[in-house]
């Protein structure tokens, strides 16, 4: 990833940004309920890849530390993209919105 391109990511309001792999990122981001660690494609500055929603910051950034960005990371209490949901971050307990 270039300095630019962090810059960029810095600038639109990611925090915490790591490189994933040879061509993503992943950070967090604020939203307005939630603190959510985002992947993008390096380059890209229109959208994301993909997006997990932490209750709070810590809990995106203590997860966000820990993936190693193979499939997908711990905690995590909602997934937008695919309308799952896991009650108090528990994969056993994953359910999708009808």
């Amino acid at each position: 990833m270039t300095e630019e391109y962090y810059e960029f990511l810095l600038a639109n309001g990611y925090a915490l940004v790591r490189q994933i792999g040879v061509t993503h990122w992943a950070a967090i981001y604020r939203f307005g309920f939630t603190h959510a660690i985002i992947l993008g494609e390096i380059g890209d500055r229109a959208g994301y890849a993909d997006r997990w929603c932490y209750h709070t910051v810590n809990d995106a950034a203590r997860a966000l530390l820990a993936w190693d960005g193979k499939g997908e990371p711990e905690g995590w209490h909602r997934h937008p993209p695919s309308g799952r949901r896991r009650p108090e971050g528990l994969a056993e307990l994953e359910y999708i919105l009808p």
